[in-house]
């Protein structure tokens, strides 16, 4: 008896859901990428401060993304995704809020670094997230498809972005940051109303979460084309 064929991608509820909510999201990445820089430059003229701010905002991937792995192995995958976004969106409006309330003046690039690492952290704990949820939302067959709709988003937000976030900006320094903070309360909505299950029943793992990222620090490490 033949397997009757998976729905058309654009058919799928849950996937459709999650891949337009994070296409928002993206694009407000992109836009406080390019507000960052330019907030730090208006408040102190520095290239050399706005760069710190952009290494706070890229440290994450160096520092989590191994051990972020092996977390979100162990944790709820709905829960997390819902609670990075909502994280990212209170770490992004609490710089808006400053700006509107205090003038562009009262926020510190100390306040804009703290801000652009923890977002960057809970980026890293999304896409990992995301990226283990996607097999479960999509037949097997349509992975490779979903996977290149994903980085047709990525590329696309790139090019809406980032000439969006210099729009913005010009309008008031706030305006990026309470967008992106926006897109991040719709995308964990979103992400919310998923129905399908996003990872599969597994009995708790007896092995030590250190153990788990020294296995995959060696699998790395033992692979030349990785390494």
């Amino acid at each position: 008896m033949a397997t009757p064929a998976a729905p058309a991608l654009w058919r799928n509820r849950d996937f459709t859901l999650l891949w337009t909510s994070q296409v928002a999201s993206t694009v407000g990445t992109r836009v406080t990428a390019v507000a960052y820089p330019l907030l730090v430059l208006l408040l102190t003229g520095s290239p050399a401060l706005a760069g710190v701010v952009a290494f706070a905002q890229t440290l994450p991937y160096l520092l989590i993304f191994l051990p972020g792995g092996a977390w979100v192995d162990r944790w709820d995958r709905r829960r997390t995704m819902v609670v990075c976004e909502l994280g990212r969106a209170v770490a992004l409006g609490s710089v808006a809020a400053v700006a509107l309330a205090g003038g562009v003046a009262a926020v510190s690039v100390w306040q804009l670094a703290a801000v652009a690492f923890v977002e960057g952290c809970l980026f890293v704990l999304f896409d990992l997230a995301e990226g283990a949820a996607l097999p479960h939302l999509v037949h097997e067959t349509q992975l490779p498809t979903a996977i290149a709709y994903n980085q047709a988003r990525t590329q696309g937000a790139d090019l809406v972005g980032q000439p969006l976030g210099g729009v913005l900006f010009t309008l008031t320094p706030a305006a990026p940051f309470l967008v992106d903070a926006v897109t991040y309360l719709a995308s964990g909505g979103a992400v919310a109303a998923i129905r399908s299950r996003l990872q599969a029943d597994r009995a708790p793992s007896t092995v030590r979460m250190r153990t788990q990222i020294a296995e995959g620090l060696r699998f790395v490490l033992a692979s030349a084309f990785l390494r």
